[in-house]
Order: structure tokens, then C-alpha cells, then sequence
């Protein structure tokens, strides 16, 4: 890819109300409208809490770009990831994933956009793991479960990041086409690590991250343990499709 022409902001939204808006507010004053294609406020359902809130600022933003809603077809995290990119158009060449809790900053995203400028071909991810970065009120069980699992599918992939388990990303849609995910259920677990393990640059921008104040967390421990198993399940069933395909390759060579 020659160059990084425009990003389409997609905020996830399900319960946030007043961070839904201060989400909005701080990507519409700090982001540059030359930048942005669009936003759209993704929601986990047409009556979820965030839903009013958001339909109203679609009406009237005052955002220096335009803003939609889009509803969510299939519930669960993987799917969402799967249906997300589907909804971006072709007049743009990438799009940012970024919750609308607060908990990862926002104003990090003019950072990842710069970024993607210089390395249009990267994924650029935000990470609260990285060195210059930092976290308040960071759950011990949610800190072990997320290093743990991190380490192993590095290991399983041979690839190298702090936040393989993140979506909070500046990701090229055609990358995205290219790796041609079929399955909406693995979608979520195979976003990162499908690329990384062919070989496409990852460049991991430091963020802040605080614990959301509105609304329950979306991942209770037990949640938090069920993603990191199917996490790693995924990352070894890559590791073997990989050894597969290369063993194709070399039997075709000889």
C-alpha cells in the first residue's frame, strides 16, 4: 500500500451512555477531519442503553465528520470483529476499533493515525502493556490471565507484542480482506495473529488505560479465563494450518 487515504472510526458501544459521549467528543475535537471518513457507533443491540445516546448524536454530531449507527447482527465479541469490517467502505483504506468505556485513551488514536501514515502497510495498536504506557486499577486476575496467555501465543506463533489480545488498532482493510476470515467465531482470536504470523509489521503504540466508571465490565473472570483458553486454542490450531501449508509447499517444490 502506497499510502494511508482516510480511516473510518468504528466506537463500540453496549451499556456506556455519558463515556459514549465524552468518546465522541475527544476523537471529534482531536482527530483531524482530513483524516477521518467516517465514524460509525457500533451497537451490541437496537435497545441496548448505549442506543439512544448514540442514534441521538448520528442526528446531530456536530462532529467534523459524518457519524451512523449500525446495529449488530450476531451477539458475542468474535462476531462483532467479523461483521465490523463488512460495514467499511471503499473510499477509505483503514479503520480504528476503539471502545467507548474510556478505559483505553482516546487520545491515543491521533498517535496510531500518524503512525499508520508513515506505515500504511502495519497494523498499529494501542497497548497498555508497552514501555511509556500506564494503568490504573488493573485487575491482578484480568493482569496474570492477559501476560500469561500473551506469552504462550508468542511462543506457539514465533511473533512479538504486548497486546495480541486487543482490537484497539489502526488496521488496513485490505489486510483484513487478504486473510480471508470465514469463520465468525474465531474472527475475534485470528484478527491479530493470522497477520502477524505471515509476517505483516505490528508497531504497538503506548496508551493509557483506567477502569471504566459507568456500566459493568464486559469481562467477568470467568470470561476473562473462557477468551484466554479459546485464545490459545486458536493460536495453536494457526500454528498447525501454518506447518500445514508448509509441508504443501515443500511436497509441490520437490
Amino acid at each position: 500500500m502506497k499510502k494511508m487515504d482516510r480511516v473510518t472510526l468504528v466506537v463500540l458501544a453496549s451499556t456506556e451512555r455519558e463515556s459514549l459521549k465524552k468518546t465522541v467528543q475527544l476523537l471529534s475535537e482531536h482527530c483531524r477531519s482530513e483524516d477521518i471518513y467516517e465514524m460509525i457507533i457500533f451497537l451490541i443491540s437496537s435497545n441496548c442503553p448505549s442506543a439512544e445516546v448514540a442514534e441521538a448524536i448520528a442526528r446531530n454530531s456536530g462532529t467534523p465528520f459524518p457519524v451512523r449507527c449500525c446495529v449488530q447482527q450476531t451477539p458475542g465479541l468474535s462476531p462483532a470483529v467479523y461483521e465490523i469490517p463488512r460495514l467499511i467502505s471503499s473510499n477509505c483504506t483503514h479503520f480504528l476499533i476503539i471502545a467507548s468505556d474510556l478505559e483505553m485513551d482516546p487520545l491515543t488514536v491521533p498517535k496510531l493515525i500518524e503512525t499508520g501514515k508513515e506505515h500504511p502497510d502495519a497494523i498499529v495498536c494501542a497497548s497498555k502493556f508497552q514501555k511509556g504506557a500506564h494503568r490504573t486499577n488493573y485487575g491482578g486476575i484480568h493482569y496474570i490471565c492477559n501476560r500469561t496467555v500473551n506469552a504462550v501465543v508468542e511462543r506457539l506463533l514465533h511473533i512479538k507484542g504486548t497486546e495480541l489480545i486487543s482490537t484497539f488498532q489502526l488496521y488496513p482493510l485490505q489486510l483484513w480482506r487478504e486473510m480471508h476470515f470465514t469463520n465468525p467465531d474465531r474472527a475475534f482470536y485470528e484478527f491479530t495473529i493470522r497477520p502477524l504470523a505471515a509476517g505483516v509489521p505490528y508497531i504497538e503504540i503506548p496508551t493509557g488505560y483506567v477502569r471504566r466508571s459507568e456500566g459493568a465490565s464486559n469481562f467477568s473472570p470467568r470470561k476473562y479465563i473462557d477468551l484466554g483458553v479459546t485464545f490459545i486454542r486458536t493460536a495453536l490450531d494457526e500454528r498447525r494450518r501454518i506447518i500445514k501449508e508448509r509441508r504443501k509447499k515443500t511436497e509441490e517444490s520437490s
